[in-house]
């Protein structure tokens, strides 16, 4: 606004009354009551086109194709889980004790995650996607602290995490800006 208020950038305030921003802004100018402005001369959304209208399809048709969805969709779940069961079977006849406890953690938050970021609604992504950038920020501590760790696969594994996660905040930096870009003005 004070961008607008002021072009010749010296601090002197400009009223002009032609711009829909001012003009809707200024309540009084000179004595007089300027309430309500008049509607902008630029309409900010576009008039859409009209739609050509769908072909429904009959209720049993759409409730026969819903259900094969829904019992492909649930079948790929199921083998999913089946098999992430018979891999952590697997590595837990072999691995330690102490890292099953943690593999299992970290499975169990995948799922949470999963799920929980799955619900959001898709106005709520970019404030999401900032509490992710902080959580990634805890995962470079944790794997920059690892990465001095005697053992090569645990600094191997802390220095894809570092890449990973550096990957995740920088990328979601990066979209966050270009979605803040999308409501400036141009």
């Amino acid at each position: 606004m004070m961008d607008d208020l002021t072009p010749a950038k010296d601090g002197v305030p400009v009223v002009n009354m032609e711009d829909d921003v001012i003009r809707g802004a200024t309540v009084t100018k000179d004595g007089a009551i300027t309430f309500p402005p008049p509607p902008p001369k630029v309409q900010a959304i576009a008039a859409q086109k009209p739609k050509a209208k769908a072909v429904e399809e009959a209720p049993e048709v759409k409730a026969a194709r819903e259900l094969a969805l829904a019992k492909k969709t649930s079948t790929r779940t199921t083998a999913l889980i089946v098999g992430g069961t018979l891999l952590t079977l697997l590595v837990g006849t072999v691995a330690p004790v102490s890292l099953m406890q943690h593999l299992i953690v970290f499975a169990l938050a995948c799922f949470v995650g999963f799920y929980v970021i799955w619900g959001v609604s898709h106005a709520l992504h970019t404030p999401l996607m900032a509490i992710t950038n902080g959580i990634s920020s805890i995962i470079i501590l944790g794997a920059l602290v690892q990465l001095s760790s005697g053992s090569l696969f645990v600094a191997l594994l802390a220095g894809l995490a570092t890449l990973m996660a550096s990957v995740n905040i920088f990328g979601g930096f990066l979209v966050t800006r270009w979605m803040l870009a999308m409501f400036q003005k141009s």
